[in-house]
């Protein structure tokens, strides 16, 4: 692989007339030819110290370090590259998302988020939709939620059907912990719907019934009375968090009272109750003389 990927850089140079000296560059084209990786580097770095100001001869010691593995090198040398050359940008990011796949290959999710970033550094819109998934998986195990959630978003685009799913969950994971539940809500929808294995579709449901809670307390605490009541449908249809059922049922009476529809309210009241059998805690309490007040005319 290391020899073959030299060799398309040498074909394109030689079509383009660089690689002009006949006798160092040369000999390092034939010690890479025959897998004498060093020595060819090393001739490489001879012809460039001898001619700083040659952009071709200094690409050849750039390619040959990304080739090589040796990212950190490979950057300081594309990187004096392209003050001599701009031209060269092209061959600068395609080495450095070849070093990219290379260390997908092999498992290493740092270095191809290290090669990316270092594609990036040189033309910002570099960014390779076939690596978003890893770069996502990466960012996210990182704590780099923010980056990413921009990665999921871009391999949403391109992902195979089959996969779609898997990175909706992902996704709405990661905005819900970023507190973004609003934007949540439709890939918890969308992974329950597509299906998958029975345990994540239970997770994505019950996240969906947390986020729907949360955004039907902050609508309430807001006013927005007719929003909170949709979002609490969603609560208590799908009956999880199991833990917040009592509370999204005497938070829709809450709003039916507060709205007038004293029956609605009644029900909802009731339904506190049922969802507490041994009829004791506050929340029991708060709703037996709200049922009191309503059928009595009780004050509260």
């Amino acid at each position: 692989m290391i020899r073959s990927a030299f060799c398309g850089f040498l074909c394109a140079c030689l079509v383009a007339g660089c690689g002009g000296d006949s006798g160092t560059i040369a000999r390092g084209n034939a010690l890479w030819a025959d897998s004498s990786f060093s020595a060819a580097l090393a001739e490489y770095r001879l012809a460039a110290s001898q001619d700083e100001d040659d952009a071709e001869k200094a690409a050849f010691v750039a390619h040959a370090y990304a080739v090589s593995g040796q990212l950190d090198r490979a950057r300081q040398a594309w990187a004096a590259v392209l003050r001599m050359a701009p031209s060269y940008e092209g061959q600068a990011v395609f080495d450095f998302l070849s070093l990219a796949r290379r260390s997908l290959e092999r498992g290493d999710p740092h270095g191809v988020a290290r090669a990316v970033e270092a594609a990036v550094a040189v033309r910002p819109g570099a960014w390779p939709q076939d690596l978003a998934g890893p770069l996502a998986r990466y960012y996210a195990e990182s704590g780099d939620r923010e980056r990413a959630v921009e990665f999921y978003e871009l391999a949403m685009v391109r992902s195979e059907p089959d996969s779609t799913a898997g990175i909706m969950l992902e996704l709405g994971r990661l905005r819900e912990e970023l507190n973004q539940c609003r934007d949540a809500l439709p890939y918890f929808e969308g992974y329950a719907r597509q299906g998958g294995r029975d345990d994540l579709v239970s997770e994505a449901r019950w996240r969906r019934g947390n986020c729907s809670f949360q955004l039907a307390t902050e609508a309430h605490e807001a006013g927005r009375l007719t929003a909170a009541l949709e979002l609490l449908d969603t609560v208590t249809e799908l009956g999880v968090p199991e833990s917040v059922q009592d509370q999204a049922w005497f938070l829709r009476a809450e709003i039916h009272f507060a709205m007038g529809d004293s029956d609605a309210a009644l029900d909802a009241y009731r339904r506190v109750l049922e969802l507490n059998p041994a009829r004791t805690g506050q929340l029991v309490r708060r709703a037996q003389r709200r049922i009191d007040e309503i059928r009595f005319g009780e004050e509260s």
